[in-house]
């Protein structure tokens, strides 16, 4: 986040600020990820200005400033910052409204319309070969989209072609939305092929296995989903995929692809399971002779679970912040179970409500409208990122309390970046005279101000002041 000093100057020195913002990677839903990590992190043009000026001093600019440093606008929104104040608590409401009146719905929808697509257009008529080549799809698709991550990110870039940027971007959503859908319908039918679907003991063993496995690889926190959520389309990390060892793949390619192969198919594939585990055991539980009971009574079990959980989230944040150790990845994982069982039944209840209540009688257009609009909205809002379920992020991992932060960040990074902007303007306003620099400097400051033109158009860039080249 933006770190500014309030400086008085007899001859104002130039100064430039920015940075890269980068948010965290999701919850499977991927984190993502990560809103939270852009509202904290610190500029990183500015150590180097200090440089480039101690070597290119002007002897016309004679530089005598005394700073006193006010404390960082970056603690406010970080995760391990306690919101205080009613206007912090306000945004934070509006955050968890938007996660769970747009966008979680959207992703839903998307989700339904795209898994059953599948089903009407890969071998409607064989379950096997049906779940086969959905699972084929998806895990070569995810395999692809990890292992060409580097490729994407240093390519394509809107500082290097714009509109190119924008349009593959887009389409890469498109199809890696697919991809995920694919790999989640893939291994669910395997699932329900292997093992018996009407058999509550045997679908609650399964899912107790399951879950089993990803406590001992510490991988519980993967389970959660919207509207614990909400990936912002950010150009820093749009393209990223988190493998679970974060082997780097330049230096250790073999590795890197086993990583991958790992993390995809086996991390992955536990957390279908167990996500299809207690979806099934509502199946059978809840209401079984009666869809409409039992999506009513699944979104109400659901999102009575996730007010639970938002609100007592800072007591999760206050806890973790005193305690380390195997006793916070206990609590962290509790937590985590907690949010996995919300999501699972706020999905349930929102899907299956979708089935019996939108075109019930024409299923070919309910599967396309929540396929296109959903996708639209959300690219619409410059979050369809939330659709993705991609990389593993290990339990209790983090500082303080960054191990349960719900990344739900949008209104106030809207606001936030506002507050950036009249902070800069501010800053500028009490300047005696406008920024001067030398012709040496004209080529690297013109591409920072190319850079800053995009930025005051994104949600969560940082502005920089603005400077006056001769």
């Amino acid at each position: 986040m933006l770190t500014m000093d309030k400086c008085t100057a007899a001859n104002p020195a130039p100064i430039i600020i920015g940075g890269n913002t980068k948010p965290p990677a999701l919850l499977p839903a991927s984190a993502s990820a990560s809103a939270s990590a852009s509202a904290s992190e610190q500029h990183t043009h500015l150590p180097q200005l200090h440089t480039h000026q101690q070597a290119h001093s002007l002897p016309h600019l004679t530089m005598q400033h005394t700073c006193t440093h006010a404390p960082p606008h970056s603690q406010k929104y970080a995760p391990d910052a306690p919101r205080r104040n009613l206007h912090e608590l306000l945004l934070e409401l509006l955050d968890v409204l938007l996660s769970c009146l747009v966008v979680a719905p959207c992703v839903i929808a998307y989700w339904r319309g795209t898994w059953e697509l599948m089903g009407v257009l890969l071998f409607p008529n064989s379950q096997p070969f049906s779940a086969l080549a959905s699972f084929v799809i998806g895990g070569l698709g995810h395999f692809i989209f990890t292992i060409t991550q580097n490729f994407f990110k240093d390519h394509i870039h809107p500082d290097k072609r714009r509109l190119t940027y924008y349009a593959i971007s887009r389409l890469y959503t498109a199809v890696f939305g697919i991809v995920c859908v694919n790999m989640w319908r893939g291994a669910w039918m395997i699932c329900d092929w292997l093992t018996s679907i009407d058999s509550l003991a045997i679908i609650s063993v399964v899912t107790l296995i399951a879950l089993l496995f990803l406590v001992g690889t510490r991988t519980l926190r993967n389970l959660g989903a919207a509207p614990y959520t909400v990936t912002m389309d950010h150009k820093s990390d749009y393209f990223e995929v988190d493998t679970m060892f974060k082997i780097p793949g330049f230096n250790q390619p073999g590795l890197y692809v086993l990583d991958t192969l790992f993390s995809v198919f086996v991390i992955g594939s536990l957390v279908v399971i167990a996500w299809r585990g207690v979806w099934g055991i509502f199946d059978l539980t809840l209401y079984p002779r009666d869809k409409a009971k039992s999506a009513w009574g699944s979104l109400l079990i659901g999102y009575l679970t996730v007010f639970v959980t938002f609100v007592i989230q800072p007591l999760m944040r206050y806890v973790c912040r005193r305690i380390s150790g195997i006793l916070k990845l206990i609590i962290c994982d509790i937590y985590y179970l907690m949010t996995f069982f919300g999501a699972v039944n706020a999905w349930r209840g929102i899907w299956n409500l979708l089935d019996v209540y939108v075109f019930p009688d024409d299923r070919l257009m309910s599967f396309w409208i929540t396929h296109i609009i959903p996708f639209l909205v959300l690219a619409a809002l410059k979050c369809s990122n939330s659709i993705l379920v991609r990389g593993v992020f290990i339990d209790a991992e983090g500082s303080g309390a960054e191990c349960v932060h719900l990344p739900i960040n949008y209104v106030r990074l809207h606001f936030l970046r506002e507050r950036r902007k009249k902070l800069a303007t501010e800053q500028y306003l009490h300047l005696e005279s406008p920024f001067y620099y030398s012709k040496a400097d004209h080529q690297a400051l013109g591409r920072h101000l190319e850079k800053d033109k995009e930025a005051q158009n994104s949600l969560i860039e940082k502005p920089r002041a603005k400077a006056q080249i001769i």
